[in-house]
């Protein structure tokens, strides 16, 4: 020892120190106790002042962080999710080495050794920030960031610091160091709303977290730093340099060689399309939304990652908002053109109006151009006798007059047709900022050929069931869910018109009545008091009166005095009550004008009531969702339906038979080119306000409505068989291509009968006017009630609004 103190002490003898040094040493080291006395002590105090206001950590254990609730397609694909934090759980074992190791590499290299703090982490970070003269290095190990993230708020002070780094230590003596680093990469913030390396994966990659090469993963754990800062969607050089940064500590730290290295950093950043939140099924997932947050309200809708398993079927979706939108513009055209309600100055400078344009048209990339069938703002810059010349940003194109020739004035006709414009100029002005469609590509660098478009005005909602399950197939709630998100499938309830009349005429089969039954078509008032102006004369839509009319011939041709002399035969608590049986939940009119429909419901409850007729008579309630599971796939809720039998399979079977007819000779006839089996009706109030249609074949049952929210007139012969058809058919060839085509089962409780077409009644031997029908093998007695008879409906109450027409 003193040869030691010799060696390295000038001055001194191998005897030992001088008495000098040992007063120095005993000096050095009595500072040495007392500076760790006064460390230990000041560590204690520090502690014991803190220690009462920190959260318990073992509280952690059971922790369950904010979680995304995922909503499936029927065949489990991902539609949509709700979430406050976007936050996918994963266990450690499912990320990649790659992305652990470069999280580590650039937020906490020596992780693995430090015990919650990182004594020489915050020596260099202190280092570092006085040579820079402002914080450039911060010396937070991934222990301390998990814990200001779970347990603390993101002020910088120094107490909040102390609190840090105490409930750092506590993690560390509580979790093993993988359990901290899962927790870590499951719950730190990834910019653009996403938390976790899931979900981060799926933000900036449009992939899964195992599916991530080294460069992706370098960009990932180069990110929790400053998630905005480095986004590689905002600042793509800056996030570069990050992600290079990250790949070359990964080097340092012996994770990937040289060659892996080199090879990384001469790769491209490159990243995926930032999502924009849209989904596939935007009324439908609303719809959604709103059952669970009824069900378990919105802390268990936005933070539990419920998975909900729905009845959507993706591609009968995406059909059915395609027939909507096309047919809706198709229709709008028939109301003329609405002049647009901005215009631009074209005279300013070139460069700002195609910049402006193009952020209109959401063109964010410099090589963004037109496709064939995009909607696009465009400003019309030159008007000739046969076309219009228009600026699209950065692109030419031309609207040819036979492109544009339906954009008459509204509501204007010509030798009672509508007109059609004879120049552009008629319709247009320089300036005007129109929405175009493109036809084409343009062809030898000329201009991209154009359609003049607008925004229909008129709404829609479409809905469809697949008969024997309930289950909802496909949901559109109104043209464009961006514009309005108001569900015109279930919120809306307007009047069906004559689509309620198969209800009316279901009550009348159970009662006893049958398609040859007949009632005369005549006139007839219902009154109430003497008062002339609280009479209330039923017609029918062709202001014409029919004599003797069967059931079957009343309902194809949707004679109204029929239908509101059989309901006062059956009654109106008997059809009431049929309605309700059938799912019709809305209040409805107990009067005689319930025949014609002047109650508002649903979309969703008329046609879930066919859906009845549909299934044989049984009644499976229409549901969106097939099961939900927590986040540890428990199973909380499976759809079993109850199911019921409002009417019987006889019943079912006889107004199937009806309204094939009214597709094969009514008012429904155009339905007949879908080219197989179906039935259905449509419906149409006063002044052409709501237009319907609701049809099955064995496989589905959609209904469409046709109508504006304000409840002005859709136009002059706006009928159910103009408007909603077309929406209808277009949906329903598309969803049975490829199909079988299936006739409709014939319930054991019918018969055919030769039946005499004058009386209704079964034909004798001797008759040669006969005619096979359908009716009930064994029918019930006809029930008649006290309604019964040619009243002036002295007794009767009037409809609250007036009756729909058709």
């Amino acid at each position: 020892m003193n040869k030691w103190i010799a060696k390295f002490w000038p001055g001194t003898s191998n005897k030992g120190p001088s008495p000098r040094l040992k007063k120095w040493l005993l000096a050095a080291f009595a500072l040495f106790v007392g500076c760790v006395l006064v460390g230990f002590i000041g560590a204690s105090l520090l502690y014991f002042r803190f220690a009462d206001e920190l959260p318990d950590v073992r509280q952690f254990v059971s922790y369950q962080p904010s979680t995304v609730t995922q909503v499936y397609a029927d065949n489990d694909e991902l539609i949509a999710d709700f979430y406050i934090e976007r936050r996918i759980l994963l266990p450690l074992s499912e990320i990649p080495l790659r992305l652990r190791q470069a999280t580590l590499a650039v937020e906490d290299s020596n992780f693995y050794n430090h015990f919650g703090i990182d004594p020489k982490a915050i020596f260099r970070a202190m280092i570092t920030n006085l040579r820079a003269g402002y914080v450039v290095e911060g010396g937070s190990t991934i222990t301390q960031q998990l814990s200001k993230r779970i347990f603390l708020t993101p002020e910088k002070t120094l107490n909040r610091k102390i609190k840090e780094a105490i409930l750092a230590i506590r993690m560390e003596i509580l979790f093993s160091k993988d359990e901290i680093l899962e927790m870590y990469l499951n719950q730190i913030y990834y910019g653009h709303g996403s938390y976790g390396v899931e979900a981060a994966a799926q933000a900036y990659f449009n992939k899964h977290v195992k599916d991530l090469t080294l460069e992706e993963c370098a960009m990932l754990a180069a990110l929790p730093k400053a998630p905005n800062g480095y986004s590689p969607f905002k600042n793509p050089e800056k996030a570069l340099n990050r992600r290079n940064h990250a790949i070359r500590r990964m080097a340092q730290m012996e994770y990937i060689d040289e060659m892996e290295k080199e090879a990384a950093l001469a790769t491209d950043l490159e990243v995926g399309e930032l999502p924009d939140g849209s989904n596939p099924a935007p009324h439908f997932v609303e719809h959604i939304r709103r059952q669970l947050l009824d069900t378990y309200g919105s802390n268990q809708l936005y933070r539990s990652g419920l998975k909900v398993y729905t009845t959507l079927n993706l591609e009968h979706q995406a059909r059915a908002i395609r027939a909507v939108q096309e047919n809706l513009r198709h229709a709008d055209k028939r109301y003329g053109y609405r002049k647009p309600d901005r215009s631009v100055d074209i005279g300013q400078d070139p460069l700002a109006l195609r910049q402006a344009l193009r952020k209109m048209n959401s063109w964010r990339d410099e090589d963004a151009r037109p496709t064939e069938g995009d909607f696009l703002k465009a400003a019309v810059i030159d008007l000739d006798d046969d076309r219009a010349t228009v600026e699209l940003g950065g692109f030419t194109g031309v609207i040819e007059l036979k492109d544009m020739d339906w954009a008459r004035p509204p509501n204007i006709k010509v030798d009672g047709k509508w007109a059609r414009i004879r120049r552009p100029s008629e319709a247009l002005s320089r300036g005007d900022l129109i929405l175009v469609r493109v036809l084409g590509p343009a062809s030898d660098g000329g201009p991209w050929p154009l359609a003049l478009e607008q925004k229909p005005e008129v709404e829609a909602g479409l809905i469809s069931i697949e008969p024997g399950t309930g289950h909802i197939k496909a949901m559109v709630g109104g043209y464009d869910y961006a514009d309005s998100q108001f569900n015109r499938a279930v919120q809306a309830a307007r009047q069906p018109g004559s689509s309620f009349k198969p209800i009316i005429y279901a009550a009348a089969i159970a009662a006893g009545y049958t398609p040859a039954s007949i009632i005369v078509d005549s006139p007839i008032i219902f009154k109430e008091k003497e008062e002339a102006f609280d009479q209330w004369k039923p017609v029918n839509f062709e202001e014409k009166f029919y004599g003797p009319t069967s059931l079957r011939t009343a309902l194809t041709h949707s004679r109204n005095i029929v239908t509101v002399k059989l309901l006062q035969e059956i009654g109106i608590r008997t059809a009431v009550q049929t309605a309700r049986d059938l799912g019709i939940t809305s209040p409805l009119a107990e009067n005689l004008s319930m025949a014609l429909g002047s109650s508002g419901m649903s979309l969703l409850e008329i046609t879930g009531a066919y859906s009845v007729f549909a299934s044989g008579g049984e009644r499976i309630p229409p549901t969106a969702i097939r099961s939900i599971q927590n986040r540890h796939g428990e199973t909380l809720f499976t759809h079993n339906p109850e199911v019921t039998r409002p009417i019987t399979s006889g019943v079912a079977s006889t107004i199937t038979s009806l309204l094939e007819s009214v597709v094969e000779e009514g008012t429904g006839e155009p339905v007949k080119a879908l080219g197989r089996p179906v039935a259905g009706k449509t419906g149409t109030t006063n002044d052409y306000v709501d237009a319907w249609f609701i049809g099955y074949t064995p496989q589905l049952v959609t209904g469409v409505w046709v109508g504006r929210d304000d409840h002005a007139p859709l136009g002059i012969n706006e009928t159910g068989s103009r408007a909603a058809i077309p929406i209808w058919l277009q949906f329903m060839q598309e969803a049975h291509a490829g199909q079988p085509i299936l006739n409709f089962p014939v319930s054991s409780e019918v018969v055919y009968l030769k039946v005499s077409p004058k009386t209704g009644e079964p034909a004798d031997f001797l008759d040669t006017d006969t005619r096979f029908e359908i009716t009930l093998d064994t029918p019930p007695a006809k029930e008649v009630t006290e309604e019964t008879g040619e009243k002036t409906g002295d007794d009767m109450e009037l409809e609250p609004e007036p009756a729909p027409r058709l």
